[in-house]
């Protein structure tokens, strides 16, 4: 069972109430590094510690190999929004636009729907966008078969970040880009998969970059 917050030591709890405070105020969760700075700490390996103590008491959700997974679960969440959000806004229950299904695999034709993802508020009126995944590419970087990824709108990522790429025929896939010479690689997270190869002539389209990830359990 969960931990009580009122039983975490003072540290965690901040860190608790910081990754909501900033999930509401970017429209996306925080990396550990900008937790420490948040937090006033020079080395982001003691916000770490405190990350993998309150997964440990399933108070966050959170995958090491995805950057941006980071946020808070169950009765934590509610009471860290209630203590963060206007009180006019503490009942609202937001989503995002539920785009379709996107390949972690082979590409696919995206599927599109006119559907909602219930999450948290952070995420609503910020433009992204989220995408349920078909396949297991990106196994590795902790997204399965069945996930949500939640996309923000941006045409061009850094290097290695997780992207949704559509190629010149239309297909689309979700894979870490990365710009050499003379063109892109479309890296999976999967040692038993070969990566994209595309040349700068061929037509890929980037529309996101993944800043955070979703699973339902039953």
């Amino acid at each position: 069972m969960p931990e009580s917050i009122e039983d975490l030591p003072p540290r965690q709890r901040e860190v608790l109430r910081l990754i909501v405070s900033l999930t509401e105020e970017h429209g996306y969760p925080p990396t550990l590094a900008e937790l420490a700075q948040a937090m006033g700490l020079r080395n982001r390996m003691t916000v770490h510690q405190h990350v993998v103590a309150l997964k440990k008491k399933l108070l966050v959700h959170w995958e090491p190999g995805l950057n941006r997974s980071l946020t808070v679960i169950g009765e934590a969440a509610q009471d860290q929004r209630e203590s963060t959000l206007p009180a006019e806004s503490q009942t609202s229950r937001r989503g995002v636009p539920l785009a379709g299904t996107i390949a972690a695999g082979r590409p696919i034709d995206a599927i599109e729907t006119d559907e909602y993802l219930e999450i948290e508020s952070g995420y609503a009126d910020s433009g992204c966008f989220a995408l349920k995944i078909k396949g297991d590419s990106m196994l590795d970087d902790g997204i399965h078969d069945g996930d949500y990824v939640i996309v923000k709108p941006q045409p061009t990522p850094r290097n290695g970040e997780i992207v949704v790429a559509v190629l010149g025929d239309g297909t689309a896939t979700l894979k870490r880009i990365y710009k050499e010479k003379g063109g892109f690689r479309l890296q999976p997270a999967n040692s038993q998969m070969e990566p994209i190869l595309l040349d700068k002539s061929e037509n890929l389209q980037v529309q996101g970059v993944v800043v955070g990830l979703f699973r339902k359990f039953s």
